[in-house]
Formats: C-alpha cells, sequence, structure tokens
C-alpha cells in the first residue's frame, strides 16, 4: 500500500464523521459537472451548493473556501493524465511531446480549469506523480538539476496557457463563431495593411495563419526541448537504464498509464 500523503497545510482538515451527508468528493464532483457545463466563472460556493440541494454554509464543513475548491477540482482532473509506464531516457524529447499533448487533452476536456494550474504550484499527489517523472527522466538523461527544475515550470506554463486558449477558441465556436471563417478574414485582413507601413505582415500573410492548433502547438514544444537540449553538458553519457530499473517497453507492450490506476492505456 502507498504511504499516506502529508496533509496540504492550507487545506482544510478532513471531515471524518460518517453522519455528514456530504462529502469533500461529492462537492468536488459537482463543482467539475459545473465547470465543464458553464466554465469556471460559473463555479461558486453557492452555485455547487444549489446543485446539491444545501445550502453553501454545508460546503464550508468540508473546503475552507473558493481557492481550495479549485485546487482540488484541479487535482481531480489532473488524476485523467495517463503517463508513460517508466522514463525512456533515450526518447527523452517524444516523451515529453506525448505527456504536454496528453495534458493539453485532459486540460481542454474541463473548460478553462487550466486557468487555476496557471495560479497555483503542483503540491497534490495527481500533480507531483507528473513532476516526479519528469525530474526522474531528465535526470537520467544528465539535465543539471536547476535546469531540470525550471524546465519543468516553463513546460507547465507552455501546457496551461495552450490549454487555455483552447478553451477560448472553443468558447467562441460554442457561441457560434465560425473559426475558419474567422482566419481567411483575418489573412485577407492582413493581405490588405497598407504596403508602406507593414511589408513584411502584408508579405507573410499566408504563412502567418497557415497550421492548426496541434500543429502549432508541436512547434512550440519542439522551441522549448531543443533550447533545454542546449543545457545538456557535452560529457553528459549517453542514456542509459540505471540499476533495478526495467529497460524500456517494447512495442508490443501498454506503454502508459494512468493516475495511480493499474489500467493501462494503449
Amino acid at each position: 500500500m502507498p504511504a499516506q500523503m502529508p496533509a496540504i497545510p492550507w487545506h482544510k482538515p478532513r471531515k471524518a464523521d460518517p453522519r455528514q451527508p456530504l462529502s469533500r468528493s461529492l462537492i468536488v464532483e459537482t463543482a467539475i459537472r459545473v465547470l465543464d457545463a458553464e466554465g469556471l466563472s460559473g463555479v461558486t460556493m453557492r452555485r455547487v451548493a444549489h446543485e446539491l440541494g444545501t445550502g453553501p454554509a454545508s460546503l464550508y464543513a468540508h473546503v475552507s473556501n473558493k481557492e481550495e475548491l479549485f485546487d482540488l477540482m484541479l487535482e481531480q482532473v489532473v488524476a485523467e493524465i495517463r503517463l508513460p509506464l517508466r522514463p525512456e531516457p533515450a526518447r527523452w524529447k517524444e516523451q515529453i511531446t506525448e505527456i504536454c499533448f496528453e495534458a493539453q487533452r485532459v486540460l481542454t476536456a474541463h473548460r478553462d480549469v487550466s486557468l487555476v494550474s496557471l495560479g497555483s504550484i503542483p503540491v497534490g499527489e495527481s500533480q507531483l506523480r507528473i513532476t516526479e517523472f519528469l525530474l526522474d527522466l531528465l535526470l537520467q538523461v544528465g539535465m543539471p538539476p536547476q535546469v531540470a527544475a525550471w524546465a519543468l515550470d516553463g513546460l507547465g506554463q507552455l501546457i496551461d496557457t495552450d490549454a487555455y486558449e483552447a478553451s477560448v477558441y472553443h468558447e467562441k465556436m460554442a457561441r457560434g463563431t465560425d473559426i475558419g471563417a474567422y482566419f481567411d478574414q483575418l489573412r485577407g485582413y492582413l493581405h490588405d495593411l497598407p504596403t508602406d507601413r507593414f511589408p513584411t505582415l502584408q508579405r507573410m500573410a499566408d504563412t502567418m495563419v497557415t497550421g492548426d492548433g496541434d500543429q502549432r502547438y508541436a512547434f512550440k514544444i519542439e522551441v522549448f526541448l531543443r533550447g533545454l537540449e542546449s543545457f545538456l553538458p557535452a560529457d553528459a553519457p549517453a542514456p542509459a537504464t540505471p540499476p533495478g530499473r526495467r529497460p524500456a517497453p517494447t512495442s508490443g507492450e501498454q506503454a502508459w498509464h494512468g493516475g495511480g490506476a493499474s489500467e493501462a492505456h494503449g
């Protein structure tokens, strides 16, 4: 059985009274349903209490405030992110890219929840398992420890900002905006800019609007990883499997797992 996680100092201790009709997990699940339906701005203590058929005061017996509720929601959402079964140093850039796309998939499935992540430091168990995996991977490659630590900060911001921007576009499409038509209009606008003032933008009009969201996201990740690679010492040893660690899975093995679950995903 895994060792128990320490309590997060600024979170309210869990209520252990089985007579309580509410529970922290039920409150969080309900809040996520509101998030998925209405976005983060729709998640208030009053709104969640209404969904549960109670008053806001009942919620405060389980969560300190809305900020703690947001933290707990993010932690539950991040638990959906699947990680590879083990780090593969020989494929470190590919694995980081895969994790970035997996994180984006999960975050964008829950509207603008990435706003919570942008304003917080990962301390929950589900978030820390991702930090642990990436740190282990980067250190195995030979990345200097301080570079590895700061790299995770940059990667987190890259993932969160891209996911938030994607949620904004999804909102626009939900309101009936034709994104394809919007970018066609943007291309035409750039073509029509005054040549004497914006000659480069006018000439680059088609190039500026080329590529979908996934292509642009992949490019940003690649730029980040190429820069990160430059911090590797010139004499860094080739990545190897440390003693006691299983070798990388073959193509026939299942290579992904969820947050603490035993279920593997292809």
